[in-house]
């Protein structure tokens, strides 16, 4: 190994964490992928930062943006004598200026700053990052401030504004170029006044200076109970751990569970009180058990004791209505909807768009565009709509019982369906009622159990 990348590693092992390393003389094609990522307007930007090397990795996202904060303009100096002082201040770009260090004895930043990007103040947790490489992200971007910044040796030169020279003898725009020089930006335009807006730093005053680094926290810890393969384990501090199952039961599930006479045949028509002949022809239809090409759609059509008697079948029962809404937000991630902030849309949820408003004559839909099914979809879908822990349809697709009974048998119902047209319908929170005698074609279910201890889990194991 060269002497000089020994020093390096040397270096990048005994150096301090640093969250917010500043990124002058960071290299332009690392520089260029930030600001590129930072134009996105739904994503945070996910890094992988080893405290002397940074990676923008731009095929992994998380939900968040950014917000341009102007504030009063700042001016900072540093005068960097060694190595070592490279290493702490300006550790990305440690291998390049170094050299310099050594060959002008030391440099001299200049910078001014004049606002921020803010995005978050809390890192994501590593379950809501979503695509390629996430497995490498180390920490998202909370913030990165911006302004101008010359970067100069502190002896033997003098130079224009404006001109980036980098070494001696390299010279556009400079008068002397016996010094290390190198800028972005205009120092001086910066500290003389509004060169900016309210809206984004003008151009001579936009050069990223510096940026705030949230650290991923680790994976959660190890379950403290267990669950079968087809339900997982919602386990919250201060809440009691339960299991819930991933999917909404199918048609499949309950015609095995009719097929043994302990569940009752699923009925073939909609029901509720003041039905009419009308809705029956536009809905009975939709019941999906006797329809072979629907086995892997929810079952529906189904009353409320129907449900709860399938999930008793399998030493299950119905999820009360603050399990279900727990699970829904993701414990205590709150999220707004089940997959998370992003506004719903056909990838995330079966719900009402144009197929619905054309096959049901709804003068309003959700979203313009078709999510391919005009009533239910099998289960699983939709991708981008998962929650955490892996749970599918949370929003959309069939409504769902709960084990909560009101007054005069009223039952509440979560997570919205084909027919949905308002977003609140689909929010985590959000919940409806309905006669536990009802049966509608969007309305489903998923089952939930108690979880096993894990040591009485592990003992079950030895003993057979």
């Amino acid at each position: 190994m060269r002497p000089n990348a020994e020093n390096h590693y040397q270096r990048c092992a005994t150096t301090p964490d640093n969250d917010d390393p500043l990124l002058v003389e960071w290299p332009s094609t690392q520089r260029s992928a930030l600001e590129a990522e930072l134009s996105r307007s739904e994503s945070l930007i996910v890094v992988r930062y080893t405290g002397c090397e940074m990676e923008v990795l731009r095929g992994c996202e998380v939900g968040g943006s950014y917000r341009w904060t102007e504030v009063s303009a700042k001016h900072d100096e540093l005068e960097i004598r060694s190595a070592r002082e490279v290493w702490a201040k300006i550790p990305l770009a440690a291998a390049k200026l170094v050299a310099a260090v050594e060959q002008y004895g030391a440099l001299h930043l200049d910078m001014q700053l004049i606002g921020q990007y803010t995005g978050a103040s809390v890192a994501p947790t590593r379950d809501l990052l979503q695509g390629r490489r996430c497995e490498e992200a180390t920490h998202v971007v909370g913030s990165l401030m911006v302004g101008a910044f010359e970067l100069t040796s502190s002896t033997g030169a003098s130079f224009e504004a404006g001109a980036e020279v980098q070494g001696a003898g390299a010279g556009v725009g400079a008068s002397r170029h016996d010094g290390y020089y190198s800028s972005d930006g205009n120092p001086e335009s910066c500290r003389s006044g509004r060169s900016y807006s309210s809206y984004a730093p003008s151009e001579d005053c936009q050069s990223l200076l510096q940026i705030e680094l949230l650290e991923i926290p680790a994976s959660e810890p190890e379950a403290q109970g267990t669950c079968p393969d087809d339900m997982a384990l919602i386990e919250v501090a201060g809440a009691q751990a339960f299991c819930l199952d991933r999917y909404e039961v199918t048609v499949r599930d309950y015609a095995d569970c009719a097929a043994t006479h302990t569940c009752s045949e699923a009925p073939a028509t909609v029901d509720w009180p003041g039905i009419d002949d009308e809705d029956h022809e536009r809905f009975d239809e939709l019941c999906n058990q006797d329809r072979s090409s629907r086995r892997h759609h929810p079952v529906n059509c189904l009353t409320w004791d129907q449900a709860a008697s399938y999930c008793r079948a399998q030493d299950k029962r119905l999820p009360t209505s603050a399990e279900w809404r727990l699970a829904a937000r993701g414990g205590e991630q709150n999220r707004t909807f089940p997959w998370g902030e992003d506004s719903p849309s056909p990838k995330h949820v079966n719900a009402c768009g144009k197929e619905c408003r054309k096959a049901f004559d709804q003068l309003g839909s959700l979203f313009e565009r078709n999510d391919g099914f005009v009533g239910t979809a099998p289960v699983g879908s939709y991708a981008d709509g998962i929650g955490r822990w892996g749970l599918a349809d949370m929003g959309g697709n069939v409504w769902e019982w709960s084990a909560d009974e009101g007054y005069d048998r009223e039952i509440l119902i979560f997570g919205g369906s084909a027919l949905t047209e308002s977003r609140e319908e689909l929010e985590s929170e959000r919940a409806s009622q309905v006669n536990a005698a009802t049966r509608r074609f969007d309305l489903g279910m998923r089952c939930a159990s108690d979880s096993t201890p894990l040591e009485s889990s592990r003992k079950r194991g030895r003993d057979r």
